[in-house]
């Protein structure tokens, strides 16, 4: 019998190496955690049309398992399998568990309304210990805790209704939020950088005409636009992690650079008009995406395709009708 598997050579083609059951005697496969949250409020009213508010609040996320095609155990876990002679073969390190994440949200807001306007203000300060990450990577996901993720926020909600049947709207939201500790993720160290898929700042504008016809039917227009900041689209590809023959990461570059060269902004227009008959039936005709922004919506590693990339796209420019009856 030859001292090493001539086959070895062949190792980085098998799309799939056997999968390692859980439990076993190295991994138990037994998760056991708890805990309390709650919320602290106050309120004061300057007058009847404005009052402000303070909030403290404390979330929980209870400890998660890896039960994708890629759940594999830690690197110590491997180590320990391999010593005693269970490890399957091909086995390499990765994710099976992630430990429980806590949050703490600090909140700060302002609401006011004067009838013919409303308006609600809200400041934010929000920390995530142990922020449970899952990374899709082309046959299952990566599961891993951050360190600390955390976000500061402004968000901002408005209604003006300048003449009784014409109604504006108005929302912001600014969003500054990063990984203040992530040394062990799928790309290896993410600490300071900002999360995939979330814009800085992102805004909704809409006004709709609501008109009374003389025999109790109604016109109603309405349109809307919607706009998102530059954002990238995630913080890595783990199909481009550069692995040597054990499994383990030497080179995350390639996967970084390609979380900062695919990003996107977002600019969408829609309208509709419906006629509504005063015995409750509607007739509407609508289009959505008027401007045809076309954007990709997220990407991912290609199954089966190794330095291959897929993405879903967004809706293209769309029209059509519906007819509805209200009783």
């Amino acid at each position: 019998m030859p001292a090493a598997n001539p086959l070895n050579g062949l190792k980085a083609l098998q799309f799939l190496p056997p999968f390692m059951n859980v439990p076993n005697a190295v991994e138990s496969g037994k998760l056991s955690d708890g805990h309390w949250n709650w919320t602290a409020r106050l309120a004061y009213e300057f007058s009847d049309t404005l009052n402000a508010y303070a909030s403290y609040a404390t979330g929980y996320k209870a400890a998660s398992v890896n039960l994708s095609r890629d759940s594999r155990p830690t690197a110590a876990d491997l180590t320990a399998l391999r010593t005693a002679g269970l490890a399957v073969t091909n086995l390499s390190s990765g994710s099976r568990f992630a430990n429980p994440e806590y949050s703490t949200v600090y909140e700060f807001g302002l609401k006011g309304n004067w009838g013919v306007a409303s308006a609600n203000l809200a400041v934010f300060k929000q920390s995530i210990k142990g922020f449970q990450s899952n990374i899709f990577t082309g046959t299952g996901f990566f599961l891993a805790n951050a360190g600390k993720q955390s976000a500061f926020g402004i968000e901002f909600e408005g209604m003006a209704r300048p003449t009784p049947e014409l109604t504006l709207n108005l929302a912001m939201t600014y969003l500054d939020a990063k990984y203040d500790s992530f040394p062990l993720s799928a790309f290896g160290d993410l600490s300071g950088t900002r999360p995939g898929g979330v814009s800085p700042l992102s805004m909704t504008i809409g006004a709709e005409w609501n008109k009374e016809l003389g025999n109790g039917d109604r016109v109603i227009l309405r349109g809307d636009y919607h706009y998102e900041a530059l954002f990238k689209l995630v913080e890595g590809l783990p199909g481009l992690v550069v692995k040597n023959s054990q499994g383990a990461i030497v080179d995350t570059a390639p996967a970084l650079a390609a979380g900062r060269d695919f990003k996107q902004d977002i600019n969408q227009v829609n309208a509709s008009l419906t006629y509504a008959m005063a015995n409750g039936i509607e007739l509407s005709i609508w289009g959505r995406n008027l401007t045809d922004n076309r954007t990709i919506l997220q990407i991912f590693d290609s199954p089966a395709q190794s330095g291959s990339i897929s993405g879903y796209l967004s809706e293209p420019r769309t029209f059509g009708g519906s007819v509805r009856f209200k009783f």
